[in-house]
């Protein structure tokens, strides 16, 4: 389990639409877990988080409180919960 993991994941559902259609149509954290895993993708929670974070600070942007319990609370429709506002789809403001 890595990070880097982690912040690899975030980068190939930017580019791999079935991969996103895949995560968009789980129903479920659990669902969700195994078809990152099933992707060959290996990372905690706390990792996911720290990648998104580290991305964010990349681009420039912090993340609000409400956006990181989106991320760790497992809300919207992608990866563990981006939201759409993780670095990679929010715009640069």
């Amino acid at each position: 389990m890595s990070v880097q993991s982690a912040q690899d994941f975030l980068e190939k559902i930017d580019t791999d639409q079935t991969l996103k259609e895949q995560l968009e149509a789980a129903t479920g954290l659990e669902t969700r877990l195994q078809i990152i895993r099933g992707a060959g993708f290996d990372f905690t929670l706390d990792e996911f988080k720290h990648a998104v974070e580290g991305m964010a600070k990349a681009a420039g942007q912090e993340l609000t409180p409400e956006e990181l319990q989106q991320v760790a609370g497992g809300a919207g429709p992608v990866g563990w919960g981006c939201n759409n506002k993780c670095p990679n789809h929010a715009p640069v403001i």
